[in-house]
């Protein structure tokens, strides 16, 4: 086999062109970083009934997020009665998906008692329908009706945040 020029010309060119592409420092083309490249989320589940807060302050939920072979489904539904707020998220509400999973969570004293996940939910209340993003954690403390679970949820763009003792449970597998 007779090699051209041509082709060993273009081979160390393609070999560049990757090693330039990969390299986010220049200056140091040793240690290649690629950008684009995430890792995938954990895997895991995280599901909850039940609510948080007492008397007209409190919010209701119920969820079930699976986070598996690099996708994450599931359904999440929020309200909060004494706004007429609601919040969804899940396949059969469009425009809305579950963004990141972690399998732990230092929201909870026990990290690995705990599970979160972020998501793009659709915000329904009086005067505004939008989609925001959010983040949900919750604690598998100890079995249902011994008030010992903890969650929380944050809605950044809306300045909001609740977390609380949970009536009800919350799961983690």
């Amino acid at each position: 086999m007779v090699r051209t020029f041509g082709r060993s010309v273009s081979s160390a060119a393609v070999a560049l062109l990757v090693v330039v592409a990969a390299c986010n420092d220049l200056r140091n083309p040793e240690s290649p970083k690629l950008e684009a490249w995430t890792a995938p989320p954990e895997t895991g589940e995280l599901r909850g009934v039940g609510f948080i807060g007492s008397g007209t302050d409190i919010q209701t939920f119920g969820f079930d997020v699976q986070s598996m072979q690099a996708r994450i489904t599931g359904l999440f539904l929020g309200a909060e009665p004494s706004t007429s707020a609601t919040l969804i998220t899940g396949q059969t509400e469009p425009g809305t998906s579950f963004t990141a999973f972690r399998a732990s969570s230092s929201f909870c004293s026990t990290p690995s008692n705990g599970a979160e996940f972020e998501a793009v939910g659709h915000l329904m209340e009086p005067g505004v329908d939008t989609y925001v993003a959010y983040t949900v954690k919750g604690c598998d403390n100890g079995p249902a009706g011994f008030g010992v679970d903890t969650w929380s949820v944050d809605i950044p763009s809306r300045g909001y945040h609740k977390d609380g003792a949970v009536t009800g449970d919350i799961m983690k597998q």
